[in-house]
């Protein structure tokens, strides 16, 4: 079976889209040279994340709306499309999506483009914080056929619900795709013990295993905003393993696997023989404050 080169970017992102455009650029000829087949940059590596989560700033929500462009057809996500064209590689990439015909509305999306152009974008479902005052919601967790295998992508704090990594698994996807801005607790102290690496970590390899599929994920590092971001962008095989980790630091982890057949394992032989997906059984509705059910 044809084998598959995944890097993932752990890059620091910048309040000036031009900026970060250029270093993206590099990074992405930097992973052609490593013969990658797709490459992942983080949540909002155009224009930078919000400077925080739990407090709003009504300059960077102007940031944000100056900013935003449509896709895929905004100057700067041409400019990353026609890259994955030239360097005939897998991009994806995030950003603050503009709807192309309401100025309003505003979205933080990932795009997925390939050798051939644009594929396609995912709408962030999960907004935490003050996202709910800056972005709309997505709706749906789509999966795109691409020649490298069946990718869904995700944004941050979707993963902290496993129905996100599960709905895409049940379409059919191999490769799960997280960009994301995720930071440390404590923004004045980098350490590796810090709890939100640690609550990262496990989220991350557990959404791996549950749904016995590739788990790729691109982190923000260094301080931007209110926020310091720890990096540790990653490659998760279908068993929840690590298999390549930038660290707390800027880089590009690599891994080249066979992604179909480290899935057939997983999913015959690894855990036990034991297939989740094929043995998955949906649980109801249940009646409650959370539930959707009736009495």
């Amino acid at each position: 079976m044809p084998l598959t080169t995944i890097a993932t970017v752990s890059m620091p992102v910048v309040y000036d889209p031009d900026t970060n455009l250029t270093v993206m650029l590099g990074r992405i000829r930097d992973a052609a040279e490593l013969g990658a087949d797709l490459v992942v940059f983080p949540e909002q590596a155009l224009q930078g994340y919000l400077t925080d989560t739990l407090s709003l700033d009504f300059e960077n929500v102007r940031y944000q709306q100056q900013n935003a462009e449509t896709v895929p057809n905004g100057p700067r996500v041409s400019a990353l499309i026609e890259a994955a064209v030239e360097q005939s590689l897998h991009v994806v990439f995030g950003l603050t999506e503009r709807d192309d015909r309401f100025a309003d509305v505003l979205y933080n999306t990932v795009v997925l483009a390939g050798p051939d152009g644009y594929i396609g974008r995912y709408r962030k479902v999960h907004q935490p914080g003050d996202e709910k005052h800056v972005y709309h919601p997505g709706a749906g967790f789509p999966v795109f056929e691409t020649g490298i295998g069946r990718i869904g992508m995700l944004i941050c704090y979707d993963k902290c619900f496993p129905e996100t990594t599960r709905a895409l698994a049940l379409q059919g996807a191999e490769i799960l795709v997280m960009p994301t801005a995720w930071a440390y607790d404590d923004a004045t102290e980098a350490a590796e013990d810090d709890v939100r690496v640690d609550q990262y970590t496990l989220f991350g390899r557990v959404r791996a295993l549950e749904n016995q599929a590739w788990m790729v994920e691109s982190n923000v590092v260094a301080p931007q905003g209110n926020l310091n971001y720890h990096g540790h962008s990653r490659i998760i095989d279908p068993n929840g393993v690590i298999r390549a980790d930038t660290g707390p630091t800027e880089g590009i982890a690599c891994v080249t696997v066979d992604v179909e057949d480290t899935i057939l394992r997983a999913r015959g032989i690894d855990y036990i023989g034991y297939h989740f997906l094929k043995d998955y059984v949906p649980v109801p509705a249940t009646v409650g404050p959370y539930g959707a059910g009736t009495e």
